[in-house]
């Protein structure tokens, strides 16, 4: 069991305790949820994505070189992030937003491919901070986790 403060309690304790009461597949689950809402709000589309979630979905246990392809892609966002961020941290234009939002989809799908069960709330963290609606993200995660947060 999780006994530790995650990230994800930085943003939604109530889901982060019911995370580490969740069942492995729950947790699975979550994170698929979030990432699925991650990926659609971001933008992010490709065979790469495709890929990890038919192995997601069927639980595929050869992930590793769709899982270094992700975290290449969600690598190269970044880059471009903050290249087009620059120095000024209180101005990020819409196309640097929207790189940011891809690379931590695609570190989210990664991370939800990749992860032992207890790490999975790193992706469900990464997914909420992709999408321009973090509430509908972890909405979606909570449904899957078998409960409604207030």
């Amino acid at each position: 069991m999780i006994k530790s403060l995650t990230r994800l309690d930085s943003i939604s304790p109530e889901l982060a305790d019911s995370f580490r009461r969740a069942t492995d597949r729950q947790r699975r689950n979550a994170a698929f949820a979030a990432c699925a809402v991650a990926v659609k709000r971001a933008g992010l589309a490709g065979e790469v994505i495709e890929e990890a979630f038919s192995i997601l979905r069927n639980e595929g246990r050869d992930s590793e070189s769709t899982y270094r392809e992700l975290s290449s892609m969600a690598a190269l966002f970044d880059e471009e992030y903050f290249k087009l961020r620059g120095s000024d941290d209180h101005s990020i234009s819409p196309e640097a937003l929207s790189l940011f939002r891809k690379a931590r989809a695609a570190s989210a799908l990664a991370l939800a491919l990749h992860s032992e069960g207890e790490l999975l709330h790193e992706s469900i963290y990464e997914a909420a901070i992709a999408s321009n609606d973090r509430d509908e993200t972890l909405l979606w995660a909570a449904k899957a986790l078998g409960n409604t947060p207030t």
